[in-house]
């Protein structure tokens, strides 16, 4: 899709509006729509399940899974970086607005074979340049374990705070950053894990 000269970005109905193919999202860099490729059935219930933890465990939480993220926005309004995570969490708009246009209070990605290292990379540092204070990053082992790690945003790097896989629990204290956060990973499998 070609932009015009007078805008900076894709605006935000045309993002939100915008078809991908089948097992595809879209997403805005640098101003133009790029595809992404999106994980299979397990990876879409770790997010779901996750999405639900955040509700459940931090007060007046709210979670979108996935959720449309405008992380840099021209002047014009237009979104010149947009992101999907896996889940983000904020507040009561992320049910009123097709976009959200501040900073979230975390965001999960929960990382499929297909990603490759390079944009991994570019996310966790678009997300840490952009504030997010929180980045919960998900995926399934070889063996079929949920591991997880739970990042908080020092401003210059990503301090990992916790870890876990498979049956050993995640414990993430409160801080000022956070509420405090639990979870079992092979539990967002749900009934029927292997």
């Amino acid at each position: 899709m070609s932009l015009s000269a007078a805008r900076l970005g894709v605006p935000v109905q045309t993002w939100t509006s915008a078809k991908a193919g089948v097992g595809e999202r879209l997403e805005v860099v640098d101003g133009k729509l790029v595809v992404k490729k999106v994980g299979g059935n397990p990876h879409h219930r770790i997010a779901a399940r996750l999405a639900l933890e955040f509700e459940d465990q931090w007060p007046d939480a709210y979670a979108a899974a996935p959720g449309n993220w405008a992380i840099t926005l021209a002047p014009d309004g237009t979104v010149v970086h947009g992101r999907i995570p896996d889940v983000l969490v904020d507040g009561p708009s992320l049910n009123e607005d097709a976009v959200c246009t501040q900073l979230p209070r975390a965001a999960v990605e929960v990382w499929s074979p297909s990603n490759t290292l390079a944009e991994m990379n570019d996310k966790r540092s678009e997300y840490r340049r952009a504030h997010l204070p929180v980045l919960l990053e998900a995926y399934l082992t070889a063996e079929q374990q949920v591991h997880l790690e739970w990042l908080l945003n020092t401003g210059d790097k990503w301090l990992t705070i916790a870890t876990a896989v498979g049956d050993a629990p995640l414990h993430v204290p409160a801080s000022d950053a956070h509420p405090a956060f639990g979870v079992v990973p092979n539990d967002l499998l749900g009934r029927g894990r292997t």
